[in-house]
């Protein structure tokens, strides 16, 4: 009688991430997702993060939750640092020989200048690098732009495939700025689990800041850091003031969630429009899902993004959008959802808009179910990992044979 060896378990693979910093925002929270969905029998993941700074808020509660193993390397930062880079990039290859990866994935700038080197250097077979969005418009001067292209260049000839999470990201990585060409760019939309983010209780968000439970809500969820152009907002709150200057704070209030080294800049500005009453500044706020369940206008008014987890998470709430056309926010956002403007967005218009969207301070309608129902399917951590574990499969029948 034949009899057939017994069957071995396969062996998993191994994948070292790398994110620059585990703080609040869209790229943790993604990759945190990602790592802890991923097929356990076939994969095993490491998460790699490096130092916050002073004004980020850590996502590390998070990976704990979802049993989701970091380690950090604390000289690993979000400024170039040549003598901080040298040892992270020593410290990135120690880790990489010690945990033997058959595929290094980066995420954001840092990480994925460090993290491809150092598994250059190290030959590991495969390497994937994510663009959340990129520095290349909004960042930097002329010069030190041209440089950071440059580099990204040479790391995209270090990379098996480059990721973007929008059609339109692809086009600047690949047509525009010439990063990659498009036949080793993926394109992957990110994922979250927004049934989570879809459970909040009306009302408890606003008791917790003492607001009147009639007041229409208008937020934005963002650092409060140049890039996402808080400064136009509040301007453009000052020319909505004018246009509707009989309503009052107790009927509508602009509330600035999130918090950076912008913050007391931004709070003089207000004083110096004469604003201060109709905006609050709240800081950093865990109770995702009952902000969502509280605020009627989500804003973005950044000068450049990927694709805002904010917006998409507020269009699983039903809740309509007022933003500049930045990012791939065209990929998944059109008239159904609410007001996109022109990235070069005038103050003035902005007011104009928001007179618009806020008649006598009214509260916009909810979307439409479909709409909700749409961005679950398009943006569920179901399709993200997916769409991952195709991609390392792919990947891994070509060069690991």
């Amino acid at each position: 009688m034949k009899v057939n060896p017994p069957s071995s378990q396969p062996q998993r693979l191994r994948v070292l991430r790398i994110q620059s910093r585990i703080c609040i925002g869209g790229p943790a929270l993604n990759t945190i997702l990602l790592s802890a969905h991923l097929n356990k029998e076939k994969y095993e993941t490491l998460l790699v993060g490096g130092r916050l700074q002073s004004d980020e808020k850590s996502m590390a509660p998070l990976a704990e939750e979802k049993g989701v193993t970091v380690e950090m390397i604390h000289e690993m930062g979000r400024s170039l640092h040549w003598a901080d880079d040298v040892k992270a990039l020593l410290r990135m290859i120690g880790l990489i020989r010690k945990f033997k990866p058959h595929i290094v994935h980066t995420h954001t700038a840092k990480a994925g200048a460090i993290g491809r080197v150092a598994a250059f250097l190290c030959r590991v077979p495969i390497r994937v690098h994510t663009f959340h969005g990129h520095t290349f418009h909004g960042y930097f001067s002329r010069r030190v732009t041209q440089l950071v292209i440059l580099v990204e260049r040479i790391l995209a000839r270090l990379s098996q495939r480059i990721v973007v999470i929008s059609q339109r990201q692809k086009e600047d990585i690949c047509e525009v700025y010439k990063v990659a060409p498009a036949h080793k760019t993926t394109v992957v939309p990110l994922g979250f689990e927004l049934d989570k983010v879809c459970t909040g209780e009306r009302g408890n968000f606003r008791r917790s800041l003492g607001l009147d439970e009639k007041a229409t809500l208008v937020a934005i969820l963002a650092r409060l850091v140049p890039i996402k152009n808080h400064e136009l907002l509040l301007r453009g709150i000052g020319h909505w003031q004018s246009l509707c200057p009989t309503v009052t704070a107790q009927q509508v209030r602009f509330l600035l969630i999130g918090d950076g080294d912008q913050r007391p800049r931004l709070e003089a500005l207000c004083s110096e429009l004469g604003i201060d009453q109709l905006v609050l500044f709240t800081g950093w706020r865990r109770e995702v899902a009952d902000i969502y369940a509280d605020i009627n206008l989500n804003v973005l008014v950044s000068k450049n993004e990927g694709t805002p987890v904010t917006l998409i998470e507020g269009l699983a709430n039903g809740i309509p959008l007022l933003s500049t056309d930045v990012g791939g926010i065209r990929d998944f956002a059109d008239e159904h959802c609410g007001t996109i403007l022109p990235a070069d967005v005038s103050a003035e218009e902005l007011g104009k808009q928001l007179a618009r969207m806020l008649p006598y301070g009214k509260a916009p309608e909810r979307l439409a179910e479909s709409v909700r129902l749409r961005i679950k399917k398009q943006f569920g951590v179901e399709r993200l990992v997916a769409d991952m574990e195709s991609l390392y499969g792919s990947l891994s029948d070509k060069y690991l044979k």
